[in-house]
């Protein structure tokens, strides 16, 4: 590395951060931009820094690409943010939908910021801007132990397989084989134990807190606790185990928040609350008591609120307007939400049957949220404990434990299905040698040595997608069919497809339910609703009568295991496009209103899929008919109201209003401005007027190009 590039590049990241120097874990990183690096250090330490320093690196000097890859869309968007602010002689893009393409317009952007699933959908589509790529950054990389950590290790592999120059840079919180991982990437290691700031863990019990070093702190009671800390204008994250406790506490807590807050706060707590209130044409249930809670100076952030009510409850936490801030543990990874305090009522959480207790990585991650290096010196994180016994068990497992090793999941069936279809489909394997050098280079294999039982798992799936029509074997050289080129490239799961494929060909008259149920039915749709146990036998003798909808075999439906839940989900599904409000839907189907638009995005995925994969099949009578349901499951309405819901700011609420007033085509509006005012007030009228006006310029506008190009 040339000394005066290197010092270019490190006095640029010290002056856009305001820093006089770097902190001990960046120091031990500086002369190690050129090579591949696994950092392993605590949350909050600047890990960050050292990617900055990495995609200066090179760009600026190398001339290369860079991708920065993440678990997170949220945290992938928070550091693009961020990142292009700091550097605007960057090109950053952010790149986390649409895995049906390979996005080649990224061809222009020197960073690009995706998500593991984007950057494994690219190496699905050839993307042939991948070759300028010199460095992968991959931040949170202990998430190859997760579900997701397959398709992580399958893109690493397949990178380094195709670039043997390629820089990574895996990007940890401590973890206790950091060493292992950075043999497998061929990289050096930093680990440190560097926080800027002190972390005290301490447990909970009877009005004290008693610390890692016997420090006994007598504090009172939980509300006692935050109380004090509200009146020294701190703030607090508690961390729950279910998304009811997370707005049960919320809500508790948010009387004794409100009575110490300063009174300036109080007006842009209003605003939030209003904003977070209105984010449904209709609000809910949900929305109305998140709204409440701002209103004093509390939240609670879960997987069932809107994405644009998670970022308003991000963005007011973070810039100190939400005191505290209860949320379930998803959030304890990654997005940087620091705090003074970290409660963590229970270690215990409910998986499938009983309780059981979290992991000690997921504990230290919720930890390691204490402390705010602008702000404190120190951090504290504390766990309530019921009873003596229980004390000694967070201070043994949790408090003095060892964080759990990564593991490679790639030998989990379901997971694995998807990506060997891939890896036939770009030619990364094709035969038996082949397979056994690609997986050879995984960490599986740097993990338990003899890969033959992941040989054997390889086998079978293959053999299943050959029965599937996916792959072909001619001499046992493997190639994908078309159709199995197409599954792939739209990033489903096998079983789905065939499952899907097998519907698209049954001759059965399809009804909405006909594909609501088929889309229900894929993996992709998981998990699905429960069906509550009283329930349970109206649901199944409503099912069983309506077999003749469903396009699949009466045995399959009456022997696979969650036919019903199927069934329920999408009986759920068309409820909504029937348009039963909202509060009615959540409240009878146990919903929260971010999972309901959760699913119908999934659902827009997979009729995307079916229209896609109609079309190999040549099975057009499916084309029209699962858009238009895909379209009425985006919006929740019936067919007629199709055409009003495409205007901006107008819902399933509004437009049912403008049909049944008489106002049924977007072309009908001008000539009824004054009933729409009356409907929605002028300011909302004016908004739906300039669309109009919009698009008759643009289709006046295409018309004169056609006549034009016609007399030509």
């Amino acid at each position: 590395m040339n000394p005066e590039h290197n010092n270019k590049v490190l006095d640029k990241v010290l002056e856009v951060n305001k820093f006089k120097e770097f902190n001990p874990m960046q120091k031990k990183c500086l002369d190690k931009l050129n090579n591949s690096l696994v950092v392993s250090a605590p949350t909050a330490s600047g890990k960050t820094i050292v990617a900055e320093l990495f995609f200066l690196q090179s760009v600026l000097n190398e001339k290369k690409k860079v991708v920065y890859t993440c678990p997170l869309r949220a945290l992938a968007s928070e550091h693009y943010k961020d990142f292009k602010k700091k550097y605007p002689e960057i090109k950053f893009s952010l790149s986390t939908g649409d895995l049906d393409s390979s996005s080649s317009y990224l061809k222009k952007f020197d960073v690009i910021m995706t998500t593991y699933e984007k950057l494994a959908s690219l190496l699905r589509h050839k993307a042939e801007w991948l070759g300028d790529v010199g460095c992968v950054i991959v931040d949170e990389i202990h998430e190859l132990d997760s579900s997701r950590g397959p398709v992580l290790e399958i893109a690493l592999t397949q990178l380094r397989n195709r670039n043997k120059a390629l820089k990574i840079l895996g990007l940890s919180a401590t973890i206790p084989n950091s060493k292992e991982l950075a043999e497998w990437l061929n990289a050096e290691l930093v680990e440190s134990d560097f926080r800027p700031t002190k972390l005290r863990e301490g447990v909970m019990f009877e009005n004290e807190i008693t610390y890692q070093n016997k420090k006994i702190e007598s504090v009172g009671d939980v509300e006692k606790l935050i109380e004090d800390l509200i009146k020294e204008n701190k703030q607090a994250l508690v961390f729950l185990n279910s998304r009811k406790r997370a707005e049960g506490f919320a809500k508790k807590i948010s009387k004794i928040v409100s009575k110490n807050l300063e009174e300036k706060s109080v007006p842009k707590l209003v605003e939030v609350s209003n904003k977070t209130l209105n984010v449904l044409e209709s609000p809910t249930e949900q929305c109305s008591s998140l709204s409440d809670c701002i209103k004093h100076g509390c939240a609670f952030h879960h997987a069932g609120l809107l994405n644009e009510q998670r970022e308003i409850v991000e963005d007011n936490f973070r810039s100190g307007e939400i005191k505290v801030l209860c949320s379930t543990t998803t959030l304890s990874a990654g997005i940087n939400l620091p705090a003074d305090l970290v409660i963590i009522p229970s270690v215990y959480r409910f998986e499938k049957f009983s309780m059981e207790l979290i992991p000690v990585r997921e504990y230290k991650q919720c930890a390691g949220r204490s402390g705010r290096p602008k702000f404190s010196s120190e951090g504290k994180s504390v766990v309530l404990a019921s009873t003596d016994e229980q004390k000694e068990l967070i201070f043994e497992k949790y408090v003095n434990g060892e964080i759990e090793k990564i593991e490679s999941k790639l030998s989990l069936v379901p997971i694995l299905r998807t990506h060997i279809l891939a890896l036939i489909a770009t030619n990364d394997i094709y035969d038996i040698k082949s397979i056994e050098l690609f997986f050879e280079k995984t960490l599986y294999a740097k993990q338990f040595g003899d890969f033959g039982e992941l040989l054997d798992i390889v086998l079978d799936i293959i053999s299943d997608l050959e029965r599937f029509g996916f792959v072909e074997n001619k001499n046992n050289f493997y190639t994908c069919t078309p159709i199995g080129k197409r599954v792939s490239d739209l990033f489903l799961d096998p079983n789905s497809a065939f499952d899907l494929i097998t519907a698209l060909k049954s001759r059965k008259t399809f009804t909405n339910i006909s594909y609501l149920y088929a889309w229900c039915n894929c993996f992709e749709f998981s998990p699905l609703l429960s069906v509550p146990k009283n329930l349970k036998p109206i649901i199944y003798e409503e099912f069983s009568e309506r077999f003749i909808e469903l396009p699949f075999s009466e045995e399959k439906l009456l022997f696979e295991e969650d036919s019903v839940e199927k069934y329920f989900s999408a009986l759920m599904l068309e409820y909504w496009i029937k348009e039963k409000k909202e509060q009615e839907l959540f409240k009878e189907y146990n919903l929260a209103p971010g999972v309901l638009f959760g699913k119908t995005r999934i659902i827009e995925w997979l009729a995307y899929s079916t229209i896609e994969l109609s079309k190999i099949l040549g099975i057009e009578k499916h084309l029209l008919p699962s858009n238009k349901v895909s379209k009425r499951v985006k919006y929740g309405v019936k067919e007629e109201l199709l055409a009003l819901v495409e205007l901006r700011g107008v819902g399933r609420v509004r437009a049912r209003k403008l049909f049944n007033s008489g106002i049924k085509k977007p072309s009908e509006i001008k000539s009824n401005v004054g009933k729409v005012e009356a409907l929605f007030g002028k300011k909302i009228a004016d908004t739906i007027i300039k669309q109009l006006i919009v698009k008759n310029n643009a289709k006046t506008k295409l018309n004169e190009i056609k006549s034009t190009q016609k007399s030509l």
